[in-house]
This record gives C-alpha cells, structure tokens and sequence, in this order.
C-alpha cells in the first residue's frame, strides 16, 4: 500500500449543523455512518480504537478537534457512500470528479486543500515537514492508536507553508533540473513577495533553507534514484510552489482554526 497525504480545513459552524445531523439520522447512501464504524470495529478488531460517538461529539461541538485518525475514517465514510462509483462511467473524467468531491466535503464544512498525487510525492512533502519541525516543534493533536497525520493550529501550519513557499522559490532558483521557472499569475506573485518581505530578516530561517537546499543538491547530484524523497522535491518543487501559495491565499486562520494532515502508510 502506498502513502496517502491530503490537508484539510474547516468550517465548523456548517460542520455543526449540516454535518452532525447527517451522520447521526440520515444513511447517505447505503450505510449510516454508526453502521459504518461498527463494520470497521468487526473488520479490525481490538486495534480499532475510533469511536462513532466521539466523533460525533467533535463534529457537533467543534470539528476542528478532530485528530487525523478520526478525520480518515469520516472522510472514508463520505467518500464510500457519496462520490466513488458516480464517475467510473466511461467518459467520465478527474475534473469532475474532483469539483464533485470538493463540493460535497464543503456543503459539510470540510476543504480539502491538497491531495498530493502520488507515494513518491507524499515521502516529499512530508520530507520537508519533518525538516521543518525538527527546528520549530509544533503543538499536534494526537490519537492514541499510532500516528496517522497532525492536527495543528492554522498559524503553525502556515508559518511551515511561508516556509515550503521559500524552500521551493530557493530550489527553483538554483536551477537545479535546468528550470527556473514560477508559472505564477500576478496574484500569486503577490502573494510570493508578500512571503519575502515577512521574513527577509529571519536570519535564522534562512540559513535553515540554505543549509536545506545545500543538501537537497547534493543528494540531487549524486547517484540515487529519481524518486528519493530529495531528488523528487526538485522535480516537484514548481508543484508544492503552487500549491503552498494557493493554501496561503485559502487559509484564515481567525476562521479555519485548525489544519489537519492526513498522512497514512
């Protein structure tokens, strides 16, 4: 089985209300979600430790407490009943598969704000968060089963995005697969110099990046394979560039008070 990394965000007022009151009366499709986790504790045993009225309770009172374990399991839940199968038709086609997906979580309060695309590209990306956290240890919400992702504060979550934004432009900028290219819009590039000017006398930070992309290079320039965590965050870094700046534009932090990181093996 492969790595699964997504990042998701909240609303929860519409979460409270639209949310809670379909997991606890309606059956979305085939299942209530109580049946659902029922069928999950036969399917795993003693080791299934995610209670449906736990959830339940987060969900009413406030959805962003939710650990990562819990939200893996709502989240399947919505998945298996309401969006796989409705485009498997032929002709069918992943835009519309992912807006249809997009628009179900956020009529209940959920954003997904990245689905990383591949194994290769989850090992990278949270490559870069182990690296991160290793010099600004971050407060997470954990579960007591086994470490399935973080929930962590939206200020946390995007003083590590400021600087994924900054580790990537550095990467770009090296030009270390022969592309030094942003692909950004002028709002984007806003956003870009906005990231620039707060920490342009981090001094800290920036020799953390700099000892960071002197590594990167060196495991990029010697032999190894292309999808090693180090060599791919070159070949992805236009990539989580883009992506880290359109979640800065998408993230308040007085509002989506929490991020959680999906991040299952």
């Amino acid at each position: 089985m492969g790595r699964n990394t997504n990042i998701y965000m909240f609303d929860k007022e519409i979460a409270s209300e639209k949310l809670y009151q379909d997991l606890k009366f309606k059956k979305l499709c085939k299942r209530t979600f109580e049946n659902f986790i029922n069928e999950r504790k036969i399917e795993f045993g003693n080791s299934y430790l995610v209670s449906y009225d736990n959830i339940l309770s987060i969900v009413k009172e406030n959805i962003n407490n939710i650990t990562a374990d819990e939200l893996f399991e709502l989240i399947y839940y919505i998945d298996e009943e309401l969006i796989y199968g409705k485009y498997d038709n032929e002709g069918s086609d992943w835009k519309s598969r992912d807006n249809y997906q997009n628009k179900i979580y956020e009529e209940y309060g959920i954003t997904l704000l990245y689905e990383l695309p591949t194994s290769t590209v989850c090992y990278s990306y949270m490559f870069q968060y182990g690296n991160y956290t290793h010099h600004y240890p971050i407060e997470e919400i954990k579960f007591d089963k086994d470490d399935e992702g973080e929930n962590i504060s939206s200020f946390d979550f995007l003083k590590f995005n400021d600087y994924m934004i900054l580790i990537m432009k550095r990467i770009i900028d090296g030009k270390l697969d022969g592309d030094s290219n942003y692909y950004l819009n002028d709002n984007e590039m806003t956003i870009l110099n906005k990231v620039i000017m707060e920490h342009e006398d981090n001094n800290i930070l920036h020799l953390i990046i700099e000892h960071e992309f002197n590594f990167i290079k060196s495991c990029f320039e010697s032999e190894g394979k292309a999808s090693d965590p180090e060599k791919n965050t070159v070949y992805r870094a236009t990539e989580f560039l883009n992506k880290s700046i359109e979640m800065k534009s998408k993230i308040n932090p007085l509002k989506n008070t929490r991020v959680v990181i999906v991040d299952s093996c």
